[in-house]
């Protein structure tokens, strides 16, 4: 697989964009304990923030809202562990960056340099307009195994197994913390220590707009940063971010939590903008780069390491 190749064929299965036509969606919500003894249109209220109750009301009285994949009433009482299964209208999904390029390809594993924004999987609005969904669409006789995840916003490396054992292989790698990733961040703020470890447990329970938060209660989090430089004209520093941990939003919430939010992050500067916000930053906003990984290849066993170039932006 040459760049030609690739570049083409990602072309071709991005105009238009997977997302452009619409399209309904099939989504599944788990009941959690916490909302037990509420009634389907309470639950369903409380789950999903931005919707209202006449929304689930006119979904159960037409049938398009089921509980254990049976029909209920508006005065269904929800169990911890009911499984509400619900279809959109059909929709088109936001529009994304298809700027992918291929870093590094053999027949186990493929690198890949991530755009901003652009989601790595299925989640929230975004089912088909995802970087998997694209390979896929462009490269049908091939097989692609997601091992790790960056946020949509986030631009850089994504490592992706072309089979399963060599999927088995890394995630070992990764389970037993021998892969190593390092990140570029632009924060604002000027950060008068050289070295930071922020160890801040990150909570479950995802918030309104597709957030997490810094939870006591949650699982421990570990982040090593590393200035690289001072720009105190515009009063931001450029970090090395190595997280030791793999939570979602790790290095967004640490950095925000010890007073240093990520440039562009608008969601971790301003705690309510999510209240009527997507998680997902319609532009290439956030200065979060992920820019080196380190594993042991799958097959040969020899360590790797690649680099994807810092993004213009981060550039004075």
């Amino acid at each position: 697989m040459d760049n030609s190749q690739f570049n083409n064929a990602i072309k071709k299965a991005t105009n238009p964009l997977p997302g452009s036509t619409p399209a309904s969606v099939v989504y599944k919500l788990s009941v959690k304990k916490k909302y037990e003894g509420l009634t389907i249109i309470e639950f369903f209220s409380e789950a999903v923030p931005r919707s209202t109750p006449q929304i689930w009301i006119d979904k159960v009285n037409s049938q398009n809202l089921t509980v254990n994949g049976k029909t209920v009433t508006t005065n269904y009482l929800v169990k911890a562990g009911d499984l509400a299964v619900h279809t959109s209208e059909p929709k088109i999904e936001p529009a994304v960056n298809t700027a992918i390029e291929l870093l590094y390809a053999d027949e186990d594993i493929w690198i890949i340099n991530k755009p901003s924004p652009l989601p790595v999987h299925a989640s929230g609005r975004f089912k088909r307009n995802t970087l998997l969904e694209i390979l896929e669409l462009a490269f049908p006789n091939d097989e692609f195994k997601l091992l790790h995840r960056i946020d949509a916003n986030t631009t850089g490396i994504v490592l992706i197994a072309k089979n399963k054992v060599a999927a088995n292989t890394i995630r070992e790698q990764f389970e037993a913390k021998k892969v190593k990733k390092t990140y570029a961040a632009l924060v604002e703020g000027i950060i008068q220590e050289n070295n930071i470890t922020s160890i801040q447990s990150i909570g479950n329970e995802v918030l309104v707009g597709g957030a997490r938060a810094i939870d006591e209660q949650g699982k421990k989090s570990e982040t090593e940063i590393e200035v690289v430089e001072r720009r105190t004209a515009k009063k931001q520093t450029l970090l090395k971010v190595t997280p030791l941990t793999g939570r979602t939003n790790q290095i967004r919430l640490h950095l925000a939590d010890l007073g240093y939010p990520i440039v562009g992050d608008l969601g971790h500067q301003d705690k309510s903008y999510f209240i009527n916000q997507p998680f997902t930053y319609p532009t290439d906003s956030l200065f979060l780069h992920a820019y080196q990984i380190s594993f042991q290849h799958p097959t040969t066993g020899k360590t790797l390491s690649f680099e994807a170039p810092l993004p213009e932006k981060f550039k004075i």
